[in-house]
């Protein structure tokens, strides 16, 4: 069994610096699409727990996933009934950047604005901490400790 690793002072208090910016940053950006959401707004997220990790950091607004968007006719009319612009979240990874860039064309025809701006300041705030939005949930207030960098 190999030793415990021991981080060093100045890299431990580094990170909790890093990670307490980016918690912040996270606080903001929820109200913001809280906000947005009471101006017509929604966000879209890849799948159930992406969904699940927003609404656990405190989003309340409408969330569609791409399954239900793509296969649902409903999903599709209150979209286009209901929402006037649409906050795409997709993960960080190439998948997640092939995938934004694919609904923002779908939602154009659509009829709603596609929104890849609190995308991108999410991708530069999180500055490699993760890639997937569904473990944003680790930060949710009530998640307890701050997670470890190389595991979130």
């Amino acid at each position: 069994m190999s030793p415990k690793r021991t981080m060093h002072p100045l890299a431990a208090l580094q990170r909790e610096r890093r990670l307490s910016q980016f918690s912040e940053f996270l606080r903001d950006l929820v109200k913001e699409l809280n906000d947005l959401s009471g101006e017509g707004a929604a966000v879209l997220v890849e799948g159930k727990r992406d969904a699940r990790a927003l609404t656990d950091l405190g989003y309340a607004g409408p969330l569609f996933t791409i399954a239900i968007l793509t296969s649902s006719l409903a999903a599709r009319e209150r979209l286009r009934e209901d929402v006037r612009q649409m906050v795409i979240l997709t993960d960080l990874d190439v998948e997640g950047r092939r995938l934004a860039s694919r609904y923002v064309k779908f939602l154009a025809r659509q009829g709603v604005k596609p929104s890849l701006a609190q995308r991108k300041r999410l991708s530069e705030a999180s500055r490699g901490i993760f890639l997937h939005i569904e473990n944003l949930g680790r930060f949710a207030p009530d998640h307890g400790p701050l997670p470890e960098l190389d595991r979130v």
